[in-house]
């Protein structure tokens, strides 16, 4: 499935594998009756185990007695396939980093192929693995002519001799070596695309190397290590501190720790985990600059746009980390003052968050907007676990609002204050990866798509589990639109409690139901036969919609991304207008949401506080989850959803999109009960009715009055 590993200088293509299954064949590694899973099987073994074995990876099955020794073969080359002859390394122009990724590439496909509840055929055979959905960070190498001074800067001039002139092959293992070291921990792997072989007309000049394509580099990031601020080097004292210093420059300053220690360290400054994010890039440009020549300009951050834009909450503001455990404080705070409750007549015996907040999910940055946080208590009486009855309910209100001696109020559901960031990501793509598409939220709940995000991360074949927003958010889109919600259910092995067998079983239970169960079927450990998150919606139409706009929003970011031009990400996530029938225009002044927005004004403001302060322990209560759009929207289902769908986006939206219902629009028999919103028409002595437009619209602007600024209307799209 690593399909641009097949062509290209130093590629792995299909001859070679040829040759590797002859190799295996003259050495009696697999024979003639294998069937073609055993033999699979053996060949990835085979690129294993090459690396493994000796210091080098090389092959050799040559019959003749006088050839060049496989030392002589490794003093020359970075991997080694000799063929029979004793004298041809078929994988001379191949890089230790080419042949690291497909080792990588064939200890996961093992891994698959052991795990019996993954689809093995289909993840590893015919599933694509483009570059940006494999790897947490890709990096363009551009204006490739620059690559011909970092050989003299690295003093190649003898190897260029042996490319023939080609200034990229020469620089390219050189450069990732560079890289490799200043990286370190902070990876898992590091690969690259190949520079690919030029095709020209006979009649003409061969292309120039600097005509050729950028070239990606892509990263594994190790979570433990590559958002760290700080790279620790030896004591001063130490032999190993020159080297140190040789490979950071100016960066490297001797820096006394808390441990008492004196060493050599480089310190990146950063203020929030987004920033953090891009020092993985500080150091790629830093060392390429140093060492190679190679300037700022031509590295690109492929997906740094992207990041910028679902890692921040689609926005560009920045806050301190301390201030991000804002809620976590809270929610902590609030745990214990309920632990402490000695006066009730029942003991609580845990305390859970429930709300997005409290699970990691949430789009980040509340600003002006104070909303409520909600906790499950799990409360016992002394005669055992409380009855869901109206004491219960009693008793839940009375600690609810409850308020302790030092002024605190010790409320449940709980709220964060305004300008305060939610919890930091425990995972640091989790919570970028759960970003809405388009104007479907409310048809597909947050709960169901935190659990289809939460898929990508337990269930992740063909690939590893992304590290960093930009690829957990393309491949959300990935499976949003290519899952086959008709004839599968999506299991979500939630701590791994579902056996194989109970996942055979979730899944034949479902062929057998198929006709009575949601669109889009979600089983989780808990839930093996009813999709709670999805019972109610979406519905078939909605589901395709979400298909149709997540794989035009895949394509889209995937092609700007790929471009390596600095483009607005942001037009993937702009709905598209044009198909709704009418649009309702609000007074942005009046949506609290509006920071969250994919184009938030410039000015924002505050609401929602007393005298334009944040809330403080004894102070005047705020105003509390206040959203007029989100009761708009309600009385507007209530009272024409009969008629009409509504959308709107959840986060900061300034229009709701409304599409006639087509069968709305069909004539029915006169009922004095059925004249809600329709008017008499009467044909041949023979009354019926139909919707009352002018009328219903005229309701649109009075039920929002205050909200609503204008309405749009698409009259050529329906005719009454």
């Amino acid at each position: 499935s690593v399909t641009d590993c097949r062509t290209g200088a130093g590629c792995f293509c299909g001859f070679h594998a040829s040759m590797l299954m002859a190799y295996l064949l003259s050495t009696h590694k697999v024979g003639k009756t294998m069937n073609p899973y055993q033999l699979l099987r053996n060949h990835l073994f085979a690129v294993l185990a090459c690396f493994v074995l000796v210091k080098s990876p090389c092959l050799s099955f040559s019959f003749f007695l006088i050839q060049p020794s496989l030392p002589e073969f490794h003093a020359a080359f970075s991997v080694v396939f000799v063929d029979p002859s004793g004298h041809l390394n078929l994988l001379a122009d191949m890089t230790a980093f080419t042949y690291k990724r497909i080792q990588h590439e064939a200890s996961l496909s093992l891994t698959f192929w052991d795990d019996p509840t993954v689809d093995g055929f289909q993840a590893l055979l015919m599933t694509p693995k483009s570059m940006l959905r494999t790897y947490d960070n890709v990096f363009k190498l551009v204006n490739l002519v620059k690559l011909q001074t970092s050989c003299k800067k690295l003093l190649l001039l003898n190897e260029l001799m042996d490319h023939s002139g080609n200034y990229v092959l020469t620089a390219l293992p050189f450069v990732l070596s560079l890289l490799q070291r200043g990286l370190g921990e902070r990876i898992h792997l590091l690969v690259h695309s190949l520079p690919q072989d030029p095709e020209w007309p006979v009649d003409s000049a061969p292309p120039k190397h600097k005509d050729q394509p950028p070239l990606n580099i892509g990263l594994l990031l190790n979570l433990e290590h590559a958002l760290s601020v700080l790279e620790r080097g030896p004591p001063a004292d130490n032999p190993k501190a020159a080297e140190f210093r040789q490979l950071w420059g100016s960066r490297s300053q001797l820096r006394r720790f808390q441990d008492g220690a004196i060493t050599e360290a480089v310190l990146w400054s950063s203020n929030s985990i987004s920033q953090r994010r891009f020092i993985v890039l500080k150091i790629i440009t830093h060392l390429l600059e140093l060492h190679a020549d190679i300037p700022n300009s031509c590295i690109m951050f492929v997906g740094g746009q992207l990041d910028v834009v679902i890692g921040c909450g689609i926005q560009n503001h920045t806050t301190g980390e301390e201030e991000s455990l804002e809620v976590v404080q809270s929610y902590d705070d609030l745990s214990k003052k309920l632990w402490q409750l000695k006066d009730l007549p029942l003991s609580i015996t845990s305390v859970q968050g429930a709300h997005q907040a409290l699970r990691y999910t949430q789009v980040s940055h509340l600003l002006g907007y104070i909303q409520l946080c909600d906790i499950f208590l799990t409360l016992t009486l002394t005669f055992g676990l409380l009855p869901k009855n109206s004491m219960t309910n009693f008793l839940l209100k009375k600690l609810l609002f409850k308020v302790s001696d030092d002024g605190l109020v010790c409320s449940a559901p709980t709220y964060s204050r305004p300008g305060s960031r939610t919890f930091p990501d425990p995972t640091p793509s989790l919570s970028p990866t759960s970003l809405p598409v388009d104007l479907l939220l409310e048809d597909i709940r947050e709960e169901a798509a935190d659990l289809l995000v939460a898929s990508l991360f337990l269930h992740a074949a063909p690939f590893t589990p992304p590290s960093s927003p930009q690829v957990g958010f393309l491949r959300f889109l990935h499976v949003l639109s290519t899952f086959d919600w008709k004839n599968n259910p999506l299991i979500v092995n939630l701590n791994g409690k579902l056996t194989a067998v109970e996942q055979t079983d979730i899944k034949n239970d479902f062929v057998a139901s198929r006709e009575s169960l949601p669109t889009m079927f979600i089983v989780t450990p808990s839930e093996k036969k009813v999709s709670v998150w999805t019972k109610e919606a979406p519905s078939v139409q909605m589901l395709q919609r979400a298909v149709m706009l997540a794989a035009e929003s895949l394509r889209v970011l995937e092609t700007q991304l790929d471009s390596g031009e600095k483009q607005d990400m942001r037009v993937a996530f702009r709905p598209p207008l044009e198909a709704y029938d009418v649009l309702i225009h609000l007074d942005s002044k009046q949506v609290p949401l509006l920071a969250k927005a994919v184009d938030p004004p410039v000015n924002t403001f505050r609401r929602g506080t007393h005298g334009g302060q944040p809330f403080t322990s004894g102070g005047a209560l705020p105003v509390i989850d206040y959203d007029p759009v989100r009761l708009y929207m309600s009385e507007l289902r209530e009272a024409f959803g009969d008629l009409a769908l509504f959308f709107y986006d959840l986060y900061g939206g300034t229009v709701i999109a409304v599409l006639w219902k087509p069968a709305a629009f069909e004539p029915k028999p006169f009922k004095t009960s059925l004249m809600n919103a329709r008017r008499v028409e009467v044909n041949d002595d023979v009354a019926t009715t139909v919707p009352n437009v002018e009328a219903i619209l005229q309701d649109f602007r009075i039920i929002g009055e205050g909200l609503v600024k204008r309405l749009e209307l698409r009259t050529e799209k329906w005719v009454v």
